[in-house]
């Protein structure tokens, strides 16, 4: 099951929930139980040619968005 993780609009707090993309709508928060929720996305560090990096690496290869 997806991992999906979620601020809530009215208290701000950081949840995550294991569930299906078409039941994301039911979901509450934990802590006042309200179903007002943006999504969080968070930065996955990936592997080029070799080496270790992350999706904010600042380089100049023009390959990606985080790229200038």
């Amino acid at each position: 099951m997806p991992t999906y993780t979620f601020k809530c609009k009215n208290c701000g707090e950081v949840y995550t929930i294991f569930t299906f993309y078409s039941k994301i709508g039911e979901a509450k928060c934990p802590k006042c139980n309200s179903k007002e929720k943006e999504r969080v996305y968070k930065k996955v560090p990936f592997t080029v040619q070799g080496g270790t990096s992350s999706s904010s690496c600042g380089g100049n290869c023009g390959g990606c968005s985080g790229c200038s």
